[in-house]
């Protein structure tokens, strides 16, 4: 019966450490899936294209960015909240006009096919800001949407930044 009772006693052990060490045991709901702060199974190599910033060009590109995804946020709330003008002030922060903020020295830095997908994603937003004006039902306007932010995938799937080096 010893025997016994010390096996019991090592499996309830091995067992309780494990679940100690995990801060949600048995997944919290999130079986087979990575827990933020955990790190993942396998190494993953990032095979995106390089495109060489220094730390103020990255910052530059970052906020234009930024107010990339504002302008989804702005658009995506008017057009809950049915505001058109909304819509369109919206959109139109992130039209062509804004690419030319970018000073002509970073934007010289850039691969063409990444100018190519920025341009999509400004031209797409001109057409919101135009379209929507004329528009009230919000399916076209969820559509261009849609087909900018495709653009932002691709250009986040294909490129990263780093310090020159």
């Amino acid at each position: 019966m010893r025997p016994f009772t010390f096996c019991a006693t090592l499996a309830l052990l091995f067992s309780t450490a494990g679940f100690a060490q995990d801060p949600m045991p048995m997944g919290g709901g999130n079986m087979g899936k990575p827990m933020a702060g955990r790190p993942m199974p396998h190494k993953v190599e990032d095979k995106r294209q390089v495109i060489s910033l220094t730390e103020a060009e990255r910052a530059v590109v970052a906020a234009e960015m930024r107010q990339m995804l504002a302008s989804v946020q702005g658009v995506t709330d008017a057009l809950a909240r049915g505001d058109t003008q909304a819509v369109v002030d919206a959109a139109s922060r992130s039209g062509m006009a804004m690419m030319q903020e970018v000073p002509a020295p970073i934007r010289m830095k850039f691969p063409a096919p990444f100018t190519q997908l920025g341009m999509t994603s400004h031209r797409v937003f001109d057409r919101i800001a135009q379209e929507t004006k004329t528009v009230t039902d919000p399916g076209p306007t969820l559509k261009l949407l849609s087909e900018a932010m495709q653009s932002c995938i691709a250009c986040h799937a294909s490129y990263r930044f780093a310090p020159p080096r």
